[in-house]
């Protein structure tokens, strides 16, 4: 019976974006598996706080499945992210759940076993789940789906014998005990293993017009202990997994000329490829050195070119804060988001060398973040500690310091980032969130893209900049530089010290919670001052200046106002210290009053002279 390789799959099912990071894949060739120069480059397929990602299949328009544990870790269950949505699925009071093929029309397929450790197949489309057993048999195991909807996999009879399906036909290689069925390419042309009288496994070819080819691996035959043959692309490029006994599986693709490659992810513990697809990139998934398992695209490039992205680096990265710089220039640009994905953090940070500012990213935004650059240095927390393997070419000119780790403090941290939402209804691109610590009166800032900000700050010198309880003073102002918001009050807690992050939700931006009269400024003042307030809904606007024995001496018709902070010079009433006759009132107390259609505030303010 084949089962698929279940491992501890962690994987939260969030909708964010399944994100790239770029590494090498080397090749070994011959008519035996040995190594030669490198023809693919990997992509790490990865999800914000996940530490194993299984990948399994793919299609031409870039949309992914695979497997995972079940939120509490206690089985299987299957995921897909199409159309850049991403969903879990699963069937209940099943022992293991998963997918393993996917078509350009988003029908994603595969098996669960029931209570009984019965297999089912099913077929997920536009997401809703069918059951789909063969007619008659005993179990069904489904691992791929063609074009035209066509499904490809195993089924078991009454007596426990396995043979192969494509559509609605049962089929046996001839001379097999065991026929395994996976894939099948445009031209018709299905591939699978099999397992002959003496339990030694092959690899066949079915082609369109139910002939068989079969194919053996040199070298391995005598000490086989599986081989599955798992996809075939249009172009007849073939991807197999086998193990050898007493050793670790292993992952080949096998050429329409016959010649076989070994792939390997340099710095890995395993790779295994399960799907190609038609521009023969291959997707799987590698354990790392530190346990985790993460997919990947392996995308093929010439071999001059890829030469120059076969170096490793393998970095020991302690939990907590840490200055990094990437060893190695990937084949594709790393940004802060697959830095963060590739090395699990909870957050970057870098310096704006031309503002002197830092700029901080965490796994939320909903963009990519700025680009990661040979040759500097950027600071990211991480929850626990990792061992991470950069891939990539030498960054030229620029002068290269390895990786740097050190642990946070123990009692605050070095380097911190609020970040957040803010919830209006208003364009709040270009705004500015300023955040200041009032216990060390330390500020930072960020700018507002897409309704997120992310402001950091570091001491480099390592001393905390952020302990337990610390209050944090937040406002928004608007492109102009004007008052945008209340001011908002956060706390420092525990778990933001252990993210190094305090996300929050700035809600109310552009309008106040309500009307208000604010305090004069400057006051005492000769001979001008400016009345502040805030508009929580749009009204006409008047303000009036009353003496001491309650005279009306001056009326400031302001006119329309919509809803807003009026507390600049530029957007507060002014007042120039003159009645309506144009006269300088003398020195005293006098009455401010702000009149709307339903409210009238009142407050006192002195004239010095």
């Amino acid at each position: 019976m084949k089962i698929p390789v279940f491992r501890c799959i962690v994987l939260i099912a969030i909708c964010a974006l399944l994100v790239s990071t770029t590494g090498n894949l080397q090749l070994w060739a011959s008519s035996e598996p040995s190594e030669a120069a490198a023809e693919y480059i990997f992509e790490t397929i990865a999800v914000p706080g996940i530490d194993f990602l299984e990948l399994t299949s793919s299609n031409d328009l870039g949309d992914y499945a695979g497997n995972t544990l079940s939120p509490d870790g206690e089985k299987t269950i299957g995921f897909t992210f199409i159309d850049g949505v991403f969903a879990t699925y699963d069937v209940p009071n099943s022992l293991t759940f998963g997918f393993y093929g996917l078509n350009n029309a988003g029908q994603t397929v595969g098996f669960y076993q029931d209570a009984n450790e019965i297999s089912h197949g099913v077929i997920v489309q536009d997401g809703e789940l069918t059951q789909f057993d063969f007619p008659r048999a005993a179990e069904t195991e489904i691992f791929g789906v063609s074009e035209s909807g066509l499904l490809i996999g195993d089924i078991f009879d009454a007596d426990g014998a396995i043979h192969g399906f494509v559509g609605s036909e049962q089929f046996d290689v001839p001379g097999a005990t065991i026929t395994y069925a996976d894939d099948m390419n445009a031209a018709g042309s299905l591939v699978g293993s099999y397992v002959d009288t003496d339990r030694v496994y092959h690899g066949y070819i079915r082609h369109a017009d139910g002939s068989f080819t079969t194919f053996d691996f040199p070298g391995m035959l005598s000490n086989l202990e599986y081989l599955f043959v798992n996809a075939i692309n249009d172009a007849g490029v073939i991807v197999f997994r086998a193990k050898e006994f007493d050793s670790l599986e292993r992952t080949y693709v096998r050429l329409p000329d016959g010649t076989l490659k070994q792939l390997k992810f340099p710095g890995s513990v395993t790779t295994v490829a399960r799907d190609i697809d038609g521009k023969g990139q291959i997707i799987g998934y590698y354990d790392a050195l530190d346990g985790r398992r993460y997919g990947f695209i392996a995308k093929p490039l010439t071999r001059d070119v890829a030469a120059d992205f076969n170096n490793v680096y393998v970095v020991s990265l302690p939990k907590g804060l840490n200055m990094i710089s990437v060893p190695l220039k990937p084949v594709a640009g790393m940004t802060a988001r697959s830095l963060a994905q590739m090395i699990g953090a909870t957050m970057v940070i870098a310096l704006d060398e031309v503002r002197q500012e830092f700029v901080g990213w965490t796994p939320d935004a909903p963009d990519d973040g700025f680009p990661i650059e040979g040759g500097k240095g950027y600071i990211v927390n991480l929850l626990e500690s990792r061992q991470v393997s950069f891939v990539g070419a030498a960054w030229g000119n620029h002068p290269q310091t390895a990786a740097a780790p050190s642990a946070t403090s123990t009692e605050g941290t070095w380097a911190f980032v609020l970040s957040g939402r803010l919830e209006s209804e208003h364009d709040l691109d270009g705004y500015l969130v300023t955040v200041r610590n009032l216990d060390t009166s330390a500020t930072m800032t960020g700018s507002v893209r897409d309704g997120y900000f992310a402001a950091a700050t570091a001491d480099l010198s390592r001393r905390s900049i952020a302990q337990l309880g610390n209050s944090l003073e937040v406002t928004v102002t608007d492109t102009l530089g004007e008052i945008a918001s209340e001011t908002f009050d956060f706390a420092v807690t525990g778990n933001a010290l252990t993210h190094a992050v305090l996300p929050v939700t700035l809600a109310g931006v552009g309008r106040p919670k309500q009307t208000l009269l604010l305090q004069n400024y400057p006051n005492p003042f000769n001979p001008e001052t400016w009345i502040p307030y805030n508009l929580s809904e749009a009204a006409p606007v008047t303000v009036s200046i009353y003496d001491m024995p309650g005279q009306r001496i001056r009326t400031l018709s302001i006119g329309f106002q919509s809803a807003g902070f009026y507390q600049s010079r530029s957007r507060a009433a002014y007042w120039d210290g003159r009645n309506d006759l144009g006269e300088q009132v003398s020195s005293g107390i006098y009455f401010y009053q702000l009149s709307t259609p339903s409210e009238y505030q009142m407050k006192r303010m002195v004239i010095v002279k």
